[in-house]
């Protein structure tokens, strides 16, 4: 086995082996490993389905690329998912984290994103560095939710949380930056640019529109990139249960 397939193995050990079935959304990852051919990253996602009937959403990635990176990531991941299902706002759970990240090495000037849905209409949402949440919704209208945002780990300054409204059926989409960052263009015109390309599959199911998103942006290979789309079906029912998702893909060209 190579050292990079070996690389990828220690990847899919250390992300989610597949998305809990929850109530009240449904949601799909995506995540492809960039061309270069040791230099794999630190990118991660995660989904928490608290018992309070509240779901977490996370996004991050660490700053570089190699197995110490990689490993980075584990630890962040980890301890992220730990606090997601305890602390009530998303800002707590960055907070501890930004804490946590400070006696790892390598941890400082990851981004990350923390979602929290409840089953309502209102999102909540506190930002690490990391690019904004896209909002997609069910009519085919695109923006980018900037509220919430504050400095990466390990960078003094406020996390605060935000509030945000969607609708029943809308797209919730999150990502690194590995699928928005090309030289001489504005990563805010690129993501609306993926809300777009999304809002012409918005009869298709998530895990569908993820692979298409990573498809049709992640061609150059760049860098590694992972794509998290949620979609708020009701409000949250026991009557109402998702199959569980299919195991996510970790792809190189």
């Amino acid at each position: 086995m190579s050292t990079r397939a070996e690389l990828l193995d220690l990847q899919r050990l250390l992300l989610p082996p597949a998305l809990p079935a929850i109530g009240c959304t449904e949601a799909a990852a995506h995540y492809r490993a960039h061309n270069h051919e040791f230099d794999l990253g630190g990118d991660w996602y995660d989904l928490v389905d608290r018992p309070d009937d509240q779901v977490v959403a996370i996004v991050g990635d660490v700053v570089g690329h190699g197995v110490s990176q990689i490993g980075v990531m584990g630890q962040l991941r980890a301890a992220s998912n730990a606090l997601a299902r305890t602390l009530p706002q998303p800002a707590d759970i960055l907070g501890s984290l930004d804490a946590f990240a400070s006696g790892v090495p390598g941890a400082a000037y990851a981004s990350v994103a923390a979602l929290m849905l409840d089953g309502t209409t209102t999102g909540r949402i506190a930002s690490a560095g990391h690019p904004p949440l896209l909002h997609v919704t069910a009519h085919g209208e695109v923006s980018l939710v900037e509220a919430g945002r504050g400095p990466l780990l390990c960078v003094d300054g406020a996390r605060p949380d935000a509030t945000f409204t969607y609708g029943i059926d809308d797209l919730l989409i999150m990502y690194t930056d590995g699928l928005v960052e090309r030289r001489g263009r504005s990563t805010d015109d690129i993501a609306v640019a993926v809300g777009r390309f999304a809002a012409t599959r918005l009869d298709e199911p998530c895990e569908a529109i993820a692979a298409e998103i990573v498809d049709r942006f992640g061609h150059d290979g760049g860098d590694d990139i992972v794509v998290l789309v949620l979609r708020p079906r009701n409000h949250r029912s026991p009557e109402y249960l998702l199959h569980p998702q299919a195991v996510p893909s970790i792809r190189f060209d």
